[in-house]
């Protein structure tokens, strides 16, 4: 069971992260060579998308486990995206400590050996693989303490406050009776989120009193642990009319003298119509001073938290003003248009960076805009369906575009189940096409008992 961190806990982690971060570091080294009998191992604790995106870098980058990196992906379900692509997989409920210790000192059984951990998903027990790492010195990337701040958005918010960032006006409510309260005086329309979650799951955005109640009840089940606390945040209507959202990633990694830098990838922009990612492009539009501000605040994050591989903040965007919202411990949903656009994508950059490797300079890799958009499972599914088959001949040959289709065995309303991605000189024919080859996309799985 997951419990929910007190108030006091929360800053008694943020208030000894600096030793954290120094001890953890001074345990970290860079590898100078892949050595094939005697791989480095990598495991992705989630193999979604995310984790796949990272799983296969090994081989598209270097040569797989006969190139010196042998891959580990863990997940829930049988038949989940990395499962085929690592050289060793494992199927177990992943918030059990005791499951997931077992699992990680299988393929690591001695934490010395060149290694790096990949925390992909947010339903897993955080604070054993903090143990394990702290205590036991196995290498838990970005770091073992940040999950335990990221993942809860009320030590996030605590953190932003700490380091002097903008951000959101927020609250937090634990009854019906404090959630009435606090949006009385914050005014509607306001978002509500669960605590601990991942992509948006459980969040909306409430615009009339007499939806906040319905609002307060599907954050509580679609978070991750126990508890009846959720945040509160004040809407931002300009946001959607004026302004904009930027994913801004860092990279922390080690420099050719063996120092840990930060580097960046350009600011990622996105839209979401609702509370999930939706769709996100590359180049951004955002003026240089304003990606400049971007950068600055996520350096402040990243060098806060510390550790190497990624760290990826969510910013929203209004006139000369930056919000910072959210901060993950790894690759981002809204990140996977650098499949298309970086010369190295950001699962590529998350595995190279943890295990210590060097990584080249990020660019941007084509003239045109590149739009990713997602491709949903239809909102009619009642509990859970089997995908039954995907039309091929439908889909057709696509122009100036590309579909990743995830193979997800089963679905339920709403899941992402593909990216659709599409490429234009024009931002908004890149995004209408986008869309039209992610709705096909749509059209083309049957789903069944």
């Amino acid at each position: 069971m997951i419990k929910k961190l007190s108030i006091d806990e929360r800053f008694e982690i943020l208030k000894n992260v600096n030793s954290y971060r120094r001890e953890y570091e001074g345990k970290l080294q860079p590898m100078e060579r892949l050595r094939p009998d005697r791989p480095a191992t990598f495991i992705s604790i989630g193999g979604g998308e995310l984790g796949d995106l990272a799983i296969t870098a090994a081989k598209r980058h270097y040569g797989g486990i006969n190139g010196g990196i042998k891959t580990v992906a863990f997940d829930r379900y049988h038949g989940f995206p990395a499962q085929d692509s690592a050289d060793y997989y494992e199927v177990f409920n992943m918030m059990d400590g005791d499951m997931l210790e077992k699992y990680i000192k299988k393929y690591v059984p001695n934490p010395n050996d060149p290694h790096a951990i990949y925390l992909e998903v947010e339903m897993i027990d955080t604070e054993r693989t903090f143990k394990l790492s702290m205590e036991e010195g196995y290498k838990v990337m970005s770091t073992p303490y940040g999950p335990l701040i990221c993942m809860d958005r009320h030590a996030t918010k605590i953190m932003f406050n700490m380091l002097g960032l903008e951000r959101v006006e927020w609250a937090y409510a634990n009854s019906e009776e404090e959630l009435l309260r606090v949006a009385k005086d914050m005014g509607l329309p306001v978002i509500i989120k669960p605590v601990m979650t991942s992509s948006g799951h459980g969040t909306s955005i409430v615009m009339r009193e007499s939806d906040l109640i319905n609002a307060y009840k599907y954050a509580k089940e679609h978070a991750r642990g126990f508890g009846d606390e959720v945040i509160i945040e004040k809407f931002l209507p300009r946001l959607k009319s004026e302004g904009t959202e930027i994913t801004q990633i860092v990279v922390r990694h080690f420099d050719e003298e063996g120092r840990i830098v930060n580097s960046f990838l350009p600011p990622i922009e996105h839209k979401r119509p609702a509370a999930t990612y939706h769709e996100s492009w590359l180049p951004s539009r955002i003026e240089p001073s304003i990606g400049k501000k971007c950068k600055e605040y996520a350096a402040k994050i990243a060098e806060f938290l510390g550790g190497i591989g990624i760290y990826a903040v969510e910013q929203f965007v209004i006139g000369d003003k930056v919000y910072n919202n959210e901060v993950a411990n790894r690759p981002h949903d809204t990140g996977m248009i650098t499949r298309w656009m970086l010369n190295m994508d950001e699962g590529a950059l998350q595995l190279t960076s943890t295990l210590g490797l060097p990584i080249p300079s990020i660019e941007i890799s084509r003239r045109a805009y590149g739009v990713a958009h997602v491709v949903l499972a239809p909102q009619w599914i009642k509990g859970e369906k089997k995908v039954l088959s995907f039309n091929v001949k439908k889909m057709g040959s696509i122009k100036n575009g590309d579909l990743w289709y995830f193979g997800k065995p089963t679905a339920y309303a709403g899941r992402r189940m593909g990216l659709a991605v599409a490429f234009n000189e024009s931002l908004e024919v890149a995004r209408i096409e986008a869309e039209k080859i992610a709705h096909l996309a749509e059209s083309c799985i049957e789903y069944g008992d």
